[in-house]
């Protein structure tokens, strides 16, 4: 599993952007940036939030609980698993799957 630190570096790298860019964007220090990135200093619910929405990707991906990007492919991951296994952790999904595709792709 990916630590929070790499895949901000990974993030970073694919959008061309150097430390600098990444921290006016954000409006940090450059050096409390630099600390994210190697692991040095742990941002708090805020900053992962923030963070995850300036590179477009999902809270759980930046921490590296869930390989998926955004915030739709971790909910159709999550409602594909509960149709294949159950609902084991008492999720009780509003929507199934199928009803999941039908309402949000028709907009």
């Amino acid at each position: 599993m990916e630590s929070f630190s790499e895949r901000l570096i990974h993030l970073r790298h694919s959008h061309n952007l150097t430390q600098k860019e990444v921290s006016d964007a954000l409006g940090l220090v450059r050096s409390n940036y630099n600390r994210y990135e190697r692991g040095a200093r742990t941002p708090s619910n805020k900053t992962i939030v923030m963070f995850a929405n300036f590179f477009k990707v999902s809270p759980m991906y930046m921490l590296g609980i869930s390989h998926l990007m955004n915030g739709e492919e971790f909910l159709l991951d999550t409602l594909e698993n509960i149709e294949l296994h159950g609902d084991p952790k008492g999720f009780n999904a509003k929507y199934s799957l199928e009803e999941y595709r039908k309402e949000f792709t028709a907009q």
